[in-house]
């Protein structure tokens, strides 16, 4: 196998921002100090870790940790989506449907044109078959045009099927419908009656509708592209490497003439990674989104189907994970294998990954969040703007001048395309007026805008977790809360209401129960069915040894949630409280950035993990063959001999639901940070090894090479983001 460097960009750009001008400078190589990197980089000094958005606990600190390294190349990552019927999504079939004409026979087709020949004679007969034969001329229309309102729907079907079987794509035909009016009744018609006001004229009456069947010579190239196929949707898999979701879709639609909301698709997956899910579009054929593929780079597709709705986001079970955790010391297989079992025993905290939490450790998306959970649209809007050291070197300059100068028009004509978030906010402070923060904000989408107040919504959830655990371990007490419906023990996360809702939260459905009430004519405040999907256990419900710690869910805060009656419900406030704010006042005077709340799993498993170790002796070793690859019979590098493996690799397989996150499950397994400076300074440190010097320089720079960000990339992270907090919001 090659290398798989490839990143699949566009090559559309065009203006002050073209491609060739984003990279900017290659970065430094870092000088090889006895195969020790002694350099630093911004990046890795401003990458958020684990620690600072709450994740600190384990659920089993005495399992041994280990060292292996996470997506050293996303050949190491595979993602398939799990259908909501539990089936796991392979691309294996790359047939392509097309419409054929049903064949009638000939003896079948004569009793048809002697039905039919009161409306076809043997002129119109003529007429077609000349149309048939006569060349294509631009400057006329070439049709023949048969009234066929004396025949019933069975009967138009039949000569359909007469052109299309005797003309095979020479012609094609179509029905037109048109109302035939009454003429008005004349004056003399009409009934006078004496001394009354004189008649007024009738209404048209409708006769009934006029059918013709035109039958069209095509222009040169074309077909019949009327739609035959079972249903309106066309389903189909998508198998992609080193892109983001949403890109692909973009690209689709723009190929397919489409807007990009109309390509559909039931979840966002990993970017660094080779990845399988479903899409839909409606009324293309397959044949033309096929062709709408080939423009992308590491992109096929396949596996297609038809069905009567859409996909939408959260149409899945979950995903499958195949991973390869490279750089495993050969010495510590015993210590693995009891670190697997663990985790398959224990689970894992069902934290909220970095990935929530933006790329940057001086402005973190919940402190966004909190200011405008607070009303202080000017601070956020100065937090979203705020130069940052891990920033593309482009965007950078355009920060610090709009600091200064505070001219927001000159600062958003410098950034290239419309998608940016600070490209949406810069336009609007220079159409509003640059005190106007808020009608700024709300130039960026809806969904885009909540990613701020879910971060911080996320914060408080990996915040409470880790001290749920650190303070009473796995056991259950009192006051926990689970869900009322127990088929729910596979769910992640109950959303919230109002997150897409633009009108704000929705009323809550009718209760059946009517409101208790008590004398003195005081009325108890009816709950929402929101909070009542959720109650605590009680003492008795914990020694019937019925509920297990994986039943647990805690909230995220919100105005309309309930909050476990036990110690962990103060928590919420008391953190609420850290930054200004309570749960009351997540309601928020503008619904836009209302908080109903939402509940989530706080321990979840894989109950089908299953792993194997692999040598392999070059970073370059593919270890994991894609479904492109098993498609194509290609195979994966050959694993060494016991005695010439150079390094070591641990492959795991396992399925998380929806929501949940690989690199928490990972992290449990490891005991180790997976931020993305963690893990590169983790490879470099490996590599670095019993290797010559030129090897670790040649290495460090295929690194960098690799996982150089450029302007595009860091806009389709955001926008992957953004759009898995939207599809956890419309999950489940």
């Amino acid at each position: 196998m090659g290398k798989d460097r490839g990143r699949g960009r566009r090559n559309h750009h065009s203006g002050p921002y073209k491609k060739s001008n984003w990279r900017g400078q290659k970065r430094d190589r870092p000088q090889n100090n006895g195969g020790q990197s002694n350099r630093t980089t911004p990046q890795q000094k401003s990458t958020l870790r684990e620690n600072q958005v709450g994740i600190t606990e384990f659920t089993n600190p005495e399992a041994p940790g280990f060292t292996g390294i996470l997506k050293s190349r996303f050949s190491d990552f595979h993602v398939n989506e799990i259908d909501c019927s539990g089936k796991v999504l392979e691309l294996n079939d790359l047939s392509v449907p097309k419409v054929a004409i049903v064949a009638v026979a000939e003896k079948e087709l004569d009793n048809w044109r002697q039905e039919l020949e009161a409306v076809i004679g043997p002129e119109v007969w003529k007429d077609i078959a000349n149309l048939a034969e006569a060349k294509h001329d631009p400057k006329i229309e070439q049709k023949v045009e048969i009234d066929v309102t004396s025949l019933d729907k069975e009967q138009r079907t039949q000569v359909h099927q007469l052109i299309k079987q005797l003309y095979k794509g020479k012609l094609l035909s179509t029905t037109i419908g048109q109302q035939q009016v009454k003429p008005k009744a004349s004056l003399e018609e009409k009934d006078e009656v004496k001394d009354e006001a004189p008649a007024q004229e009738d209404p048209p009456v409708p006769e009934e509708e006029k059918k013709t069947i035109r039958i069209l010579k095509p222009k040169p190239g074309r077909g019949d592209n009327r739609w035959s196929f079972p249903a309106d949707y066309v389903t189909f898999l998508v198998h992609k490497t080193n892109l983001v979701t949403s890109d692909v879709a973009s690209t689709l639609a723009a190929r397919l003439n489409l807007r990009p909301s109309q390509v559909n698709y039931s979840g966002i997956k990993d970017k660094r990674a080779k990845t399988t899910q479903n899409f839909s579009v409606k009324r293309r054929t397959p044949e033309s989104i096929l062709n709408a593929a080939r423009c992308q780079r590491n992109v096929q597709i396949g596996n297609f189907a038809f069905q009567s709705n859409t996909l939408k986001l959260g149409d899945l079970q979950g995903n499958r994970f195949r991973i390869a955790l490279r750089h495993i010391d050969k010495e510590k297989r015993g210590e693995i294998e009891v670190a697997l079992e663990s985790l398959r025993e224990r689970g894992f905290i069902n934290y909220y990954g970095l990935q929530r939490f933006g790329n940057s450790a001086s402005v973190p998306t919940y402190e966004v969040g909190v200011a405008l959970l607070k009303s202080d649209y000017k601070l956020a809007c100065e937090l979203i703007l705020k130069p940052r050291d891990s920033d593309v070197e482009f965007m950078r300059p355009i920060r610090e001048e709009w600091f200064k100068n505070r001219d927001s028009a000159a600062a958003a004509a410098k950034i290239y395309g419309d998608k940016f978030i600070e490209k949406k906010l810069l336009d609007g402070l220079a159409r509003f007026g640059e005190s106007d923060y808020s009608s700024a904000l709300r130039q960026i989408p809806r969904n885009m805008l909540m990613l701020y107040p879910h971060a911080y919504q996320s914060l408080i959830f990996n915040r409470i977790a880790s001290r749920r655990i650190k303070e009473f371990g796995l056991k259950l007490i009192p006051g926990d809360l689970v869900y009322v419906e127990q088929d729910k023990s596979d769910g992640v996360e109950e959303q919230e209401q109002q997150a897409e809702d633009l009108d704000g939260p929705k009323e809550a459905d009718a209760i059946e129960d009517p409101p208790e009430t008590v004398e003195e004519e005081d009325t108890i405040e009816e709950e929402s069915l929101f909070k009542r999907k959720v109650r605590p256990l009680t003492a008795e419900d914990i020694a019937s040894g019925k509920f297990h710690l994986s039943d647990v869910v805690l909230p995220l805060p919100g105005h309309d949630i309930t909050y476990p009656s036990n110690e962990c419900g103060a928590w919420y406030e008391e953190m609420l409280a850290e930054v200004g704010l309570s749960s009351d006042q997540l309601k928020h005077k503008e619904k836009t950035y209302a908080l109903a709340g939402a509940y989530r799993k706080m321990i979840i498993s894989s109950s089908d993990l299953k792993w194997n170790f692999r040598l392999y002796n070059t970073p370059e070793d593919t270890l994991i063959a894609s479904d492109w690859e098993l498609l194509k019979n290609i195979p994966v590098t050959p694993e060494p001999a016991e005695d010439e493996g150079k390094f070591l690799a641990l492959l795991l397989e396992f399925s998380l639901p929806t929501a949940a996150y690989a690199t928490m499950f990972l992290r449990e397994l490891l005991k180790q940070d997976t931020s993305s400076a963690s893990q590169t300074l983790l490879e470099k440190e490996a590599m670095s090894k019993g290797e010559t010097e030129k090897e670790v320089v040649a290495k460090e720079e295929a690194m960098e090479e690799e996982k150089e960000v450029t302007a595009e990339e860091v806009q389709e992270t955001e926008e992957a983001e953004m759009q898995e907090a939207k599809e956890e919001v419309q999950a489940n």
